[in-house]
């Protein structure tokens, strides 16, 4: 049997299994309810998102300054503090949190069935 792997080896009196990183009961049982979790925040955030991109007002006007030589108003180059940046803000980071629970739920999922 050297050099093959097998569910059951006897080495020295002492069993050793085919997954030498088996996680406890414990932490399989986390990783279930962490993707649960990451599944969920997936889903309320995209909805806050959606719900934000339909509220956001549509951007008209962004080509016409080159085109009429216009300068930018106060309105414009103050737009981060208005609604119209606090929606684009929380759309961008409902982005970045959609896509980190993404990676971190398939990287549980891959933890998990790879024991």
């Amino acid at each position: 049997m050297r050099g093959r792997v097998c569910n059951d080896i006897e080495i020295w009196g002492t069993k050793m299994f085919f997954n030498l990183l088996s996680l406890p009961q414990i932490v399989t049982d986390t990783f279930t309810g962490l993707q649960v979790a990451f599944v969920v925040l997936i889903a309320v955030f995209g909805i806050i998102m959606i719900i934000a991109v339909l509220a956001s007002p549509p951007q008209s006007g962004i080509g016409n300054n080159a085109i009429t030589g216009a300068s930018e108003s106060y309105y414009t180059k103050n737009k981060g503090k208005n609604n119209q940046g606090r929606i684009k803000w929380l759309i961008i980071s409902c982005a970045i949190i959609i896509s980190v629970c993404a990676i971190l739920y398939f990287v549980t999922y891959s933890i998990y069935q790879g024991q």
